[in-house]
């Protein structure tokens, strides 16, 4: 079972340890992860989660597991949240909507790079 959030995605990450002597020995630095067992109103039964502190403080802001899941595009979603999501539509009888694109802005240099295009021509 690998050590992942379902909510954030967070994962073991490699690091190193530094003696007093400055020699480095490779470690490694777990995510705090909880086993929890949220109740989804919509689907009416629980989901075993194993989920970050963080991913937990994030569930309780948004208000519980199907609020979470029904505020997030599916493209932002882990896998086994995306299959709740999924889920909960197939109940409600909406379909389910394809990930928006997101625009991005230009950045500013390419802003200046384009005005100072426009200007020459001018």
């Amino acid at each position: 079972m690998p050590r992942v959030c379902k909510v954030t995605g967070k994962k073991t990450q490699v690091g190193m340890n530094v003696s007093h002597s400055n020699r480095h020995t490779k470690r490694t630095f777990l995510p705090n992860l909880q086993t929890l067992k949220f109740h989804s109103e919509v689907l009416g039964r629980d989901f075993l989660l194993r989920i970050s502190t963080a991913g937990l403080r994030t569930l309780t802001k948004h208000g519980g597991l199907d609020s979470y899941v029904m505020a997030k595009p599916i493209s932002r979603l882990t896998p086994d949240m995306a299959a709740i999501k999924k889920a909960i539509e197939k109940k409600n009888g909406k379909p389910v909507a394809p990930a928006k694109k997101v625009v991005r802005k230009p950045s500013r240099s390419a802003r200046l790079v384009k005005k100072v295009e426009t200007s020459k021509k001018a």
